[in-house]
């Protein structure tokens, strides 16, 4: 406590020299109101793990400017914080800040393990490794506010990323091939095989098989809308928010598969080969435009994505990908994809879809791929599929599905896929499906194995920013 007293004489003794400085002509009046207005990490010092040449692990440390990071001041709760977090690798426990407070009041820093007052300069280094007191003073020397400084870190780097295998399910070995749709925090996984659809749900925690069997070729007709899952059983178009209760939207409907599905509509292919809408979650269908042959639509393996516009809240743009009848097309060397601008506003017009064709120019197209996949994440198209009995490979497009290349950096098969064998003999029975928290789900079941995983960054949460 003496060092305490101590400190608060010195704050005393310095405001008494200054008033005694001043000429005896001058009014100055000392205010009792004391607040920090601002705040700043000016910089400190990062800590990096590389690689040498040779592949050993070597640490690496700089110096980094730490300005553009705002610190937020809740006055209310007298708290100071930063919510976009300082990079990872930065040293807590020495950084460099500057504080401004309201009529110059003298701002001090209270001992992280004593009551010890120390001023603030923008010269010495301070430990903001745990959460620290600041205080401000008034000029007058009555008026005190205390805060508490909470300096966020990165615990992990940004675009770091990496895979976090699941239980095995056994259950999953039977199965031929499979497909994954997110819905209200839990990823239903429909699998063939041979016989039925069989349903797997799990909440991230391994997957727990649903009593209830649809067709075999069912699982090729599963999109997700709002939340709730929509499939075509039979004719007959059905629903569920939770994977476990199903409800009937419409009975032995002209609908012979789901192919894909907005924010505003569901669509189908109808017994005629044409492509169908919905704008009532399956009730009623309607004819569905196209600007091309309907020759040209993937009948035999489809998958889907539907990608919010930035630029208008109540526009999707939908992409069908997929493959024709093998039999019929035997020299198709590339997937068929179809594009879509759907818009939900009342009195908007109904775009066609569009057939994306492959211009001579375009070197970077997307081979055939069996088993396919695709997801839309971090503002990237990702398809995956694989050829013949390889193991599937990822492709990514940052323009919407015209051009693709091997992805190299987001999609990659974790070190410990293996190919695996199953009694049903598929080459196909992998799938990759995105959660509503940025995780990817990435299903092997030859193997009944499951990873997840996320890009760090998209797991990070935004704090309050204005008061």
């Amino acid at each position: 406590m003496k060092s305490k007293f101590a400190a608060l004489f010195l704050l005393f003794a310095t405001v008494f020299v200054l008033a005694s400085c001043l000429s005896t002509d001058d009014n100055y009046t000392y205010t009792d109101d004391s607040a920090i207005t601002s705040f700043s990490i000016s910089s400190g010092k990062q800590y990096l793990h590389v690689k040498s040449s040779t592949g050993g692990d070597s640490i690496v440390t700089k110096d980094i400017t730490l300005s553009s990071y705002k610190f937020y001041i809740d006055q209310v709760k007298g708290e100071i914080y930063n919510p976009d977090s300082l990079p990872c690798g930065i040293d807590a426990t020495k950084l460099l800040c500057s504080v401004s407070s309201s009529n110059s009041g003298v701002v001090v820093i209270k001992n992280i393990d004593s009551d010890t007052l120390k001023y603030i300069t923008t010269t010495d280094s301070v430990d903001f490794s745990q959460q620290r007191e600041i205080q401000v003073y008034s000029n007058s020397m009555t008026g005190i506010r205390k805060y508490k400084v909470t300096v966020n870190v990165h615990k992990e780097f940004a675009d770091s990323f990496a895979w976090h295998a699941m239980p095995v399910c056994e259950a999953l070995k039977s199965l031929k091939a499979v497909r994954a749709i997110a819905i209200n925090g839990k990823m239903l996984l429909f699998g063939n095989d041979g016989t039925y659809t069989r349903l797997f749900v799990s909440e991230g925690n391994g997957w727990n098989e649903s009593n209830t069997l649809f067709d075999a070729d069912t699982y090729r007709s599963v999109v997700e809308k709002d939340g709730v899952a929509y499939l075509c059983n039979g004719g007959n178009i059905m629903s569920s928010a939770d994977g476990s209760s199903w409800t009937t939207e419409a009975t032995t409907t002209s609908i012979t598969r789901l192919v894909a599905a907005s924010r505003f509509r569901i669509y189908g292919y109808a017994t005629d080969g044409r492509l169908m809408a919905s704008a009532d979650n399956g009730k009623t269908w309607s004819v569905s435009t196209i600007d091309d042959e309907l020759s040209l639509l993937p009948t035999d393996e489809t998958a889907y994505v539907s990608i919010p516009v930035k630029t208008n809240s109540l526009t999707d743009r939908v992409l069908l990908i997929g493959s024709r009848d093998k039999s019929l097309y035997p020299s198709d060397t590339t997937p068929h994809i179809w594009g879509k601008i759907d818009e939900g506003a009342d009195n908007s017009n109904n775009q066609p879809w569009n057939y994306y064709t492959i211009a001579e120019e375009n070197k970077h197209t997307a081979p055939l791929l069996n088993g396919i996949s695709a997801i839309y994440y971090d503002s990237q198209l990702l398809m995956m599929g694989c050829k013949n009995d390889e193991k599937p490979t990822s492709y990514k497009s940052l323009d919407n599905g015209i051009t693709w290349k091997v992805d190299t950096t987001t999609l990659v098969l974790p070190d410990n896929f293996a190919f695996g064998e199953v009694a049903t003999g598929s080459a196909t029975a992998y799938t990759v499906a995105a959660d509503k928290k940025n995780v990817l789900w990435l299903v092997n079941a030859k193997n009944g194995m499951t990873w997840r995983g996320r890009i760090n960054r998209l797991g990070w949460k935004d704090e309050q920013t204005s008061f």
